[in-house]
């Protein structure tokens, strides 16, 4: 039915449908237009010349029209508007012109064709650029026709030569299709293909139309792993199999023959014959070809073969032999057609060529002898051939598809199999031979059945597991597997053979299979190669320790036993065991694996040595796996007493542990005393005392009660074991003197023996007393040490000095205390005014001590002096501190206290004034702790250090001083007058005051002292002169005071 219905005014000249959408474009002679059904009115648009030809691009974005004034018209689809116009330069008529479908391997940019009559071609891409993709060139005749072919991989013209010619995409000639003989010009040019050929259909101007059918024959070549074909017509592509690689030569001719060989390729093209060389490999196995000789001369040729040295040419009983430099070494004429020939390798230059020819001989010719060897001969013709790896045997397949295989010596028939189109030997293995037909492919290995799979095509090589097979024009690669052949070989016990089918390639699992076998029929070699590719490190310890016990002439029970254990049949195992006599072999495996009941009952009669050690497996098992009561339960019953009470003590299983103890016979010492040790963390202290003494380790059970602080008992045991005594009062003086009971720990260093320790932690704490300001601690820390010294200075002088300087700081630290709270520490002082001057007085007479503030000392003199009116002692401290350096705080005190003595009398209060009770003179403030007269101490209270009204004499040398004390006590004579009996010698200007028998008995003992020092200090007498005055004598610092 009539659709749509287009009009020109002019004559039409071409037409062109879009290939992807109902667009048509047509061309008159001056205009042309877009039609479509969708509508009616169609734009035209005018040319400046005639339109001769049209063309759409293959995506419908474009189109192109020729002009007949030499120029292409290249507009856009879209809006019609021009993208580029092309200029010829010789201003031709364009009469042709199409566009070229993408390639895969070509540029991704479309291009077109153009042909005009001035017998040119030029190809153009879309934006107007002449490319050199193909050479522009003559054609010789005037075109009126071209079209791409065969999805543009040719390209094909006609014209007026009447002929059609097939050029590749690149424009080189390849050959001429059709010869008609008309005198008029060829017309319009379509092409078609299907999947096996090509058909081309031809217009002429005189009615004539034809369609001519283009089938293209396979050109290649293969030998091992390289295969080489033809590509394009001009090219050939060079392919590594096995490392999926490949190159393309561009010979930019028509190519009719290829050949490989090594490393080697020959390549025929229409007038020369190529010979190229592969150049070293790359390391990234590239392949790289290089030419090496031409021959220039054009050989007509059925066959061609390449050897190292030398090229055959075959043309039907003709075999001809040139060097690669073209000269002719030999020829050999055969009886009949050559169908088949193969280069089958040899040395370079010495190769030997099988050939099988329709008469069915096959020969075998070398490269350097003239005279052909008959190898066999056949009733039918020979389609393929080939031979083994080791040249023993001989594979054919014959005109009516028969393979067969002979041995090439006794020329014996092997093996026969119908239906069959072509075979191969497997490269690296003798006995493999594959061969295909019907769509099938065999697999064959010695005489066994071969294996069959699906597969299209001829099978062309046999490289490893690699089938080369060759379907249509495509050659692929087909991966086979070998089990089945291995599991043949394997059921024979053919395990060499098997091995070196298996190196071919064969699976994991296959190799394991084959290991396995070859181990169990001891064929360790072959089984510890297969291991080996596998990496089972198991089984590669298994086959050694197998060949060690081999040497050994080991029991065979024995190893199958291994063999069966290794496999994981472990009941198996210990059967075999247990006749091997291995008793221990059978217990270490089921208890590795926790077959402990399996263990049980087959060592049901084992020694008890072996019993035992199995329950020590289950208990150690137990452990392991978190169960250690259970495990506890096993190491009792096995003997293991000390791994029991190693989980015991883990688990706090006390109660356990106690009852295990009185199992545990005494001579286990180092088991029982870890139990006392554990008893005693969980403070069971009689326990383990207990146990300690069963063993008899003294020191232990000491060591515990300290650790404890146990203290009593630590002394009712060192008291029963007096050589202990050290460790028992060296850590409780420790701990002692760490709570501050320094007295307590005075004694417990000196019950331990540390003399020396115990004055060194005196002397510390002296120290530390001292530099944190504690003077009242100082004193006492102080008063200590010279006990200390005083009881060891019996014979050492220097301990008595050192005993009386440190009970001179004693004192002074003492009083000091005072003066430092006074000043420092304390808001209010609660001593009073006269005490603090009395204080301040006794310090500011003596010699530096450290830490003792001369400042503080003279500052307290100055400020209660002025209170008391003690101005002159005021004025005298004033002065003092004129000569030390005063801190900071205490400058705008002084200066203001300066200021206001300054208007005060130079005299001290009366009252102030110490008296000396001896001679009754009233001695000055400033004066020194002695008597300015008499030169007799004062002696001080040590309460408020205010002079004491005691006098201290001396009894005569025949007077011992229980004597002394006896008559002291006694009764005076009633007639006594009631006066001092010392008076006299007080009176006297004698230094000391001696007592006889008779001034002793006058003495009220209530008014003497008697202060008694140790040795070597001698006991002193003191005799109060105001009996009124209450006065105390200290037994512990021989102090007096007055309350």
């Amino acid at each position: 039915n009539q659709l749509l219905v287009c009009r020109h005014s002019e004559a039409i000249q071409c037409l062109a449908f879009s290939p992807l959408s109902c667009h048509l474009l047509s061309c008159a002679i001056s205009d042309f237009g877009l039609w479509t059904q969708l509508e009616k009115s169609v734009r035209k648009q005018r040319t400046t010349s005639r339109c001769s030809c049209c063309a759409w691009s293959c995506d419908g974005q474009f189109y192109a029209i020729g002009m007949f004034d030499g120029t292409v018209s290249l507009r856009s689809a879209e809006n019609g508007e021009e993208v580029k116009k092309i200029v010829r330069p010789a201003g031709e008529p364009i009469w042709a012109l199409t566009f070229a479908p993408i390639r895969s391997n070509t540029s991704s940019d479309e291009l077109f064709v153009l042909v005009d009559w001035g017998q040119t071609f030029a190809s153009y891409n879309l934006q107007g650029n002449q490319v050199q993709l193909m050479r522009e060139g003559k054609l010789g005749y005037d075109p009126t026709a071209v079209e791409y072919f065969n999805y543009g991989q040719f390209l094909v013209v006609c014209g007026s030569n009447r002929q059609v010619t097939l050029y590749s995409r690149k424009g080189t000639l390849l050959f001429k299709l059709v010869l008609i003989a008309t005198p008029f010009f060829f017309h319009l040019i379509r092409n078609g293909t299907n999947y096996k050929a090509s058909s081309s259909a031809v217009g002429c101007v005189d009615g004539t139309l034809a369609s001519y059918r283009l089938m293209f024959s396979t050109v290649h070549g293969l030998h091992k792993e390289r295969y080489a074909y033809r590509e394009n017509m001009t090219d050939v592509v060079v392919q590594h199999l096995e490392n999926q690689t490949s190159v393309v030569i561009q010979c930019s001719d028509l190519v009719r023959k290829v050949a490989v060989y090594h490393n080697q390729l020959a390549v025929q093209l229409t007038d020369c014959v190529k010979i190229y060389q592969q150049d070293v490999q790359h390391a990234d196995g590239q392949l790289d070809y290089r030419l090496i000789e031409t021959i220039s001369s054009s050989f007509q040729c059925s066959l061609l073969v390449l050897c190292s040295k030398h090229l055959i040419i075959c043309q039907e009983k003709r075999l001809q032999c040139y060097d690669h430099k073209g000269l002719k070494q030999r020829e050999w004429i055969l009886e009949s057609l050559i169908r088949y020939i193969k280069v089958i390798g040899g040395p370079s230059g010495r190769e030997a060529i099988l050939i099988g020819l329709r008469n069915g001989i096959v020969c075998k010719i070398f490269v350097d002898n003239p005279f052909p060897i008959d190898l066999l001969c056949l009733k039918n013709t020979v389609r393929c051939l080939d031979i083994s790896h080791l040249r023993r045997k001989l594979a054919i397949v014959d005109g009516t598809g028969v393979c067969m295989t002979f041995s090439t010596k006794s020329k014996q028939l092997l093996f026969q199999e119908p239906s069959c189109s072509s075979v191969a030997w497997n490269v690296d293995q003798e006995n493999l031979l594959c061969y295909s037909g019907d769509g099938t492919l065999c697999i064959k290995a010695d005489n066994f059945t071969p294996y069959q799979q699906r597969m299209q095509g001829f099978v062309v090589g046999f490289s490893g597991k690699r089938v080369f097979c060759l379907h249509m024009f495509a050659l692929s690669i087909m991966q086979v597997p070998l089990s089945k052949q291995l599991y043949q070989y394997l059921e024979k016990k053919m395990y060499r053979e098997a091995y070196k089918l298996a190196s071919l390639g064969i699976t994991e699992s296959d190799w394991e299979i084959l290991g396995h076998d070859a181990l169990h029929s001891l064929e360790l070699e072959i089984a510890q190669k297969a291991f080996h590719r596998t990496k089972n490190t198991r089984y590669l310890q298994l086959i050694s320790e197998i060949k060690n016990m081999l040497k050994k002439n080991a029991n065979e029970n024995l190893i199958l036993a291994y063999m069966k254990a290794y496999e994981g049949r472990f009941t198996e195992a210990a059967v075999l065991f247990q006749n091997a006599k291995s008793e221990q072999k059978t217990l270490e495996m089921l208890t590795d694996l926790r077959m402990f009941d399996q263990a049980q009952e087959l060592l049901s009669s084992a020694s008890g040595e072996t019993q035992r050690a199995m329950i020590r497996k289950q208990a150690d098992w137990a452990q392991d796996s978190n169960q250690p009561l259970f495990a506890t339960q096993m190491f009792i019953a096995s003997g293991d007493f000390d791994k029991a009470v190693n989980l015991m003590i883990e688990n706090d299983w006390t109660d356990m542990l106690i009852n295990l103890s009185h199992h545990i016979d005494g001579s286990n010492v180092d088991l029982l005393h870890t139990i006392a040790n554990y008893l005693g963390r969980k403070n069971e202290y009689t326990l383990a005392s207990q146990l300690y003494q069963s063993i008899n380790d003294i020191r232990s059970s000491i060591n515990m009660y300290v650790e404890a602080k146990l203290w009593n008992k630590a002394f009712s045991i060192a008291a029963k074991h007096q050589d202990y005594n050290e460790e028992v009062y060296l850590p409780y003086a420790r701990w002692l003197a760490e709570k501050d009971y320094f007295d307590e720990a005075q004694k417990a260093y000196h019950m331990a023996g540390h003399d020396v320790e115990a004055l060194q932690v005196l002397e510390q704490l002296e120290e530390n007393a001292v530099n944190e300001n504690r003077y009242l601690d100082a004193g006492y820390y102080n008063w200590l040490l010279s006990m200390r010294f005083l009881y060891q200075c019996s014979s050492d002088r220097e301990l008595k000095s050192k005993s009386i300087e440190l009970a001179h700081k004693a004192n002074c630290y003492y009083a000091f205390d005072a003066i430092h709270k006074y000043l420092v520490t304390e808001p209010f002082t609660s001593c009073p005014a006269e005490s603090l001057i009395n204080i301040a007085r006794y310090l500011a007479f003596q010699t530096q001590i450290y830490k003792l503030s001369r400042v503080s000392i003279f500052y307290t003199l100055l400020k209660q002096g002025q209170a008391l009116g003690a101005n002159k002692l005021a004025r005298y401290a004033l002065e003092q501190l004129g000569y030390l350096k005063i801190p900071r705080y205490f400058e705008k005190l002084i200066e203001i206290d300066a200021l206001m003595i300054r208007s005060k009398p130079f005299t001290d209060a009366e009252g102030l004034l110490p008296m000396c009770y001896r001679c009754g003179l009233s001695n000055p403030l400033i004066g020194s702790n002695e008597c300015v007269q008499c030169k007799t101490p004062f002696i001080l209270s040590f309460i408020t250090f205010e002079v004491l009204p005691l006098v201290e004499f001396t009894i005569s040398d025949d007077i011992d001083l229980e004597e002394a004390r006896r008559i002291i006590n006694a009764e005076p004579p009633l007639h006594q007058i009631e006066e001092n009996p010392l008076q006299k010698q007080m009176n006297m200007e004698t230094n000391k005051i001696i007592a006889d028998r008779e001034t002793l008995l006058k003495l009220e003992k209530h008014q003497v002292i008697i202060s008694e020092w140790p040795p070597p200090f001698v006991t002193r007498f003191y005799y109060n002169v105001i009996p009124e005055v209450s006065i105390t004598h200290c037994n512990s610092c021989h102090h007096v005071c007055n309350f």
